[in-house]
């Protein structure tokens, strides 16, 4: 039986050995991906998850069968809390199926559809947030290791919008796998064929060249361009005109989008992005350390906290969206509900559900994974599907009082048919204005702080350089003709600087050095990029430099940084 993709499954067809299919919510070329939940838990628990089986009429492909075995085996020992989790794979009525997390949350690729259709951007610290924890799943995979310890040299291949989920407790989600590689796999990419979205891909990943991490990097990178600018870096009206964009055009200054952007932000965004791969981070890790420190003043990346707050503040309609899709999927008959905004109750926070997945118990269901017990739940974030638009509530249908194929697959918005280039529209706003103003007035403080100082010295100055003698001048007396001034009142709590604000102005110093030729400046072993650098931030105390040059043996040195004040190394003569 075929079901289209966006539709609810039949009662009478959900039966998939330990499984329930709830329904499909979308038809890739190798596989199509299901709602469901193991056949044990009650209708309407929370016990859900996400069950990818590969298509009827390729499970005869050894070819594809092997992949998507690669793809399973691969996924399962990839375990990290910014990676969506495997819970098994096996076979079943002669079928591969991979079971993964379900993830209750929003889509990079909608998040930004949405700012662009409302000419928004992104605050600094949210754009930080999202990404380092996507460098910390990304050095995770990158990092995995087989039974005797050694790399599995996984590269992902395919990181994108559509492939980075931001779930409803703030936790960031990398999502499908199914095109990674590591050393080793059995199977291998057809003899001329480039995987991966196409306006994400490396330089060398278009030019068929060796990749490792340092390409998903690059992808990361232009991820991080398209958050902060809100518009597509790479994007063209042909995959022709794509790749010559991605391999040979200049890319624009993010400071034409974003004027304001720290500095060190900026600086490891040009690194992520250098064509060529000796120029990008060593590591994802090293990629996010860079973007955590250049956003230290600011008050650091968003905390999941923040970010969980942001999806319930500004995407609380596609969060209800993916609870109406539940409840329709456990009562089919039942008249739809509209989800529009005025529906929506945003006083509290959807409930996070909470589950606990079984071990299958059929006899006809082979496992080649064991299920793991109790992962972290979290949107249809579903690996292998497209990228799409703002989802639009469930439409009324008074004759059947049922939710139709094309109804359901509005609000799930994951068919692959869906356009992937829908957000475009210029931006000029701040999307949370309190994070601004709280970025505005730490910069308010360090000036006034700067100006202070700055008064302070000149009068000392001015008073010693004169050589006259300092007088103590007695207070006026008491005389009506003199107005008195009423002392000031102490300001009100709100009023008062954050106790956070001002550690923040202290907590970090800055480094600034340059060389006479090109040179790669290590902190603490950690990669920052190239000289010239200036104003890094640096936490107070000894840090061991190292600069390094093409041709010439390294240089280290100490340095000691000291709270709220520049240290500026002389330039390296080489």
């Amino acid at each position: 039986m075929t079901i289209p993709a966006g539709t609810l499954v039949p009662r009478d067809a959900r039966d998939f050995g330990s499984y329930q299919l709830l329904a499909k919510l979308a038809t890739g070329g190798m596989a199509e991906i299901y709602l469901a939940r193991p056949s044990s838990s009650p209708i309407g628990s929370k016990d859900l998850m996400v069950l990818k089986r590969i298509l009827p009429h390729l499970a005869e492909d050894d070819h594809f069968v092997t992949m998507f075995r690669d793809e399973a085996d691969l996924a399962s020992k990839l375990v990290h809390r910014n990676v969506c989790n495997v819970l098994s794979f096996g076979q079943f009525g002669g079928t591969w199926f991979i079971a993964m997390e379900y993830l209750h949350g929003v889509p990079l690729s909608r998040m930004m559809t949405k700012l662009s259709k409302a000419s928004k951007m992104l605050d600094y610290r949210i754009v930080a947030g999202i990404i380092c924890q996507a460098c910390e799943g990304l050095h995770s995979a990158h990092e995995a290791r087989d039974g005797t310890g050694a790399l599995l040299g996984v590269v992902h291949r395919d990181v994108s919008p559509p492939n980075i989920m931001v779930t409803s407790d703030g936790t960031v989600k990398l999502l499908d796998f199914g095109i990674a590689k590591a050393r080793g796999a059995n199977s291998r990419t057809r003899t001329g064929t480039v995987k991966g979205k196409n306006a994400y891909m490396s330089p060398e990943q278009i030019l068929g060249k060796p990749l490792d991490r340092r390409s998903d990097i690059f992808a990361l990178g232009v991820v991080m361009y398209e958050m902060l600018a809100i518009k597509r870096l790479f994007h063209r009206d042909s995959d022709f005109l794509t790749f010559k964009a991605i391999t040979e055009e200049a890319i624009p200054d993010i400071r034409d989008r974003r004027p304001d952007m720290p500095p060190g932000m900026r600086a490891a965004l040009v690194q992520a992005m250098a064509r060529d791969p000796a120029g990008r981070f060593d590591t994802a890790q090293g990629f996010g350390n860079a973007i955590k420190n250049s956003v230290a003043t600011l008050g650091g990346p968003a905390s999941p906290a923040e970010l969980a707050r942001l999806l319930f503040t500004d995407f609380s309609d596609e969060m209800a969206s993916r609870d109406e899709i539940l409840r329709a999927a456990d009562d089919p008959n039942a008249a739809p509900i509209s989800i529009g905004p005025s529906a929506v109750p945003r006083a509290t926070p959807p409930p996070i559900p909470q589950r606990v997945v079984q071990a299958a118990t059929s006899g006809e269901m082979h496992h080649s994974t064991p299920v793991r017990a109790k992962r972290p739940t979290g949107s249809l974030g579903v690996p292998g599907t497209g990228e799409s638009g703002v989802p639009s509530m469930i439409v009324q249908q008074p004759q059947t009082g049922r939710v139709t194929a094309p109804d359901l697959e509005n609000v799930l918005d994951l068919s692959e048919n869906v356009g992937a280039d829908v957000w475009m529209a210029e931006g000029g706003t701040d999307l949370l204005s309190s994070h601004r103003l709280k970025s505005l007035r730490n910069i308010g403080i360090a000036l006034v702080a700067i100006a202070v100082l700055g008064v302070g010295i000149f009068m000392f100055t001015r008073a010693t350089s004169t050589g006259e003698e300092t007088r103590v001048v007695a207070p006026a007396p008491a005389d009506a003709s003199v107005k008195r001034v009423a002392p000031v009142a102490p300001p009100d709590a709100k009023d008062q600087l954050d106790k956070d604000d001002i550690v923040a102005l202290s907590k970090f110093g800055f480094f600034t050095i340059d060389a006479t030729a090109k040179t790669t400046i290590y902190v603490d072993n950690v990669r920052y990029g190239e000289t010239p650098m200036k104003r890094l931030p640096l936490s107070p105390g000894p840090h061991k430099v190292k600069a390094v040059t093409k041709g010439k043996r390294a240089r280290e040195f100490m340095i000691t940084i000291i709270g709220g004040r520049d240290t500026e190394q002389e330039t390296i003569e080489w």
